[in-house]
């Protein structure tokens, strides 16, 4: 055999080599993801207890990823916040109150549904044009649109008289009802961290673990604040600070939260606390 012979056999073999160990390692990563699928396909065998929280967990998913990728999520929640500050300086009966918070709620309801439908409308298109998915997704802006109108009408009903007597509806709804200043900041609070967690959201945390404000730190300092600015007693005030103290070491222990997480989330809940109680209270 000639030296040219033996440099192209050995080229050969090294090619059929090379070939192998590609094709084995094709195999091996086509293995790794079929198993992959399969473990996240796999239907988890949860008590009933379990099933009702993980329901939390893929409503709240499907929350923040709407607030992350639609701008008018972000609008209607804006909308919301200004509704519950709205009604610190109105008064506003229950009835009143209930239906502007369905009325706003109605509208985000139908944002959502609409959000749902233009993501299963462009992915039975194939993000390929088509008259049926421009006319689906037309009918479902349209009844976001008119849940808008309601929201707006029922907004007019209900603030045009309101205006008149301003001054007085501030000193009757706020300086005697601290029930309702505790309520609408705590509510508050719910609103701007889902805000938060959704603007900022890089693809880790559910309703109960991770995001970028610490939900439950946030809920925690606001109560706490809430009671030390309320009681009298230091003794009371110390307990209150401890509880929000337990509630937030205990998201870090558990792993759940980073520690700028929960400072972000303790100074949310106190400063939301103490400028709402210290201007209107």
């Amino acid at each position: 055999m000639t030296e040219k012979n033996e440099r192209d056999a050995l080229k050969e073999e090294i090619k059929k080599e090379v070939l192998e160990d590609w094709r084995k390692e094709l195999e091996r990563k086509e293995a790794a993801d079929q198993k992959l699928n399969d473990r996240n396909f796999e239907k988890e065998e949860l008590s009933h207890g379990q099933k009702f929280l993980k329901g939390f967990d893929y409503a709240y998913e499907g929350l923040v990823w709407a607030i992350n990728h639609e701008k008018n999520m972000k609008f209607h929640l804006l909308a919301l916040a200004i509704l519950l500050v709205a009604s610190l300086f109105f008064n506003l009966s229950r009835v009143e109150m209930i239906t502007l918070v369905f009325a706003v709620c109605f509208v985000l309801g139908f944002e959502l549904l609409n959000t749902a439908i233009e993501q299963a409308v462009n992915l039975a298109s194939g993000g390929k044009y088509s008259p049926f998915a421009k006319a689906s997704k037309d009918l479902s802006a349209a009844a976001v649109f008119i849940a808008a109108l309601n929201a707006l009408f029922v907004a007019y009903l209900i603030f045009f008289d309101k205006f008149i007597d301003f001054y007085n509806s501030v000193i009757v709804r706020i300086t005697r009802q601290p029930s309702h200043l505790a309520v609408i900041t705590l509510s508050l609070v719910i609103v701007v961290t889902i805000f938060l967690k959704g603007i900022f959201y890089e693809g880790h945390g559910t309703a109960f673990k991770g995001g970028f404000v610490s939900g439950h730190t946030s809920l925690g300092f606001c109560i706490a604040s809430i009671g030390i600015m309320q009681s009298t007693s230091p003794l009371v005030k110390l307990l209150f600070l401890g509880l929000a103290i337990i509630i937030a070491e205990s998201r870090y222990e558990a792993n759940i939260h980073s520690m700028p997480e929960i400072i972000r989330g303790a100074i949310l809940g106190a400063s939301m606390a103490m400028a709402i109680f210290g201007i209107f209270s």
